[in-house]
């Protein structure tokens, strides 16, 4: 496979993932009454990562 393809496939995954973490914290805060911040430190979400799962859960 091209090294085109494999960072295109790489960046994909990375984006699901995100995804993924933001739809369990949306579910965490709605089924268990936690905050934003209760939901990622039980979750361990990190870094940069936190900034951009609160960023998508503002749009929602």
């Amino acid at each position: 496979m091209s090294e085109a393809f494999l960072k295109l496939a790489n960046k994909v995954a990375d984006e699901r993932e995100l995804q993924t973490k933001a739809r369990h914290v949306a579910a965490l805060m709605d089924n268990m009454n936690m905050t934003l911040e209760q939901a990622m430190n039980v979750l361990e979400i990190q870094g940069k990562d936190r900034a951009i799962i609160a960023k998508q859960l503002q749009k929602q």
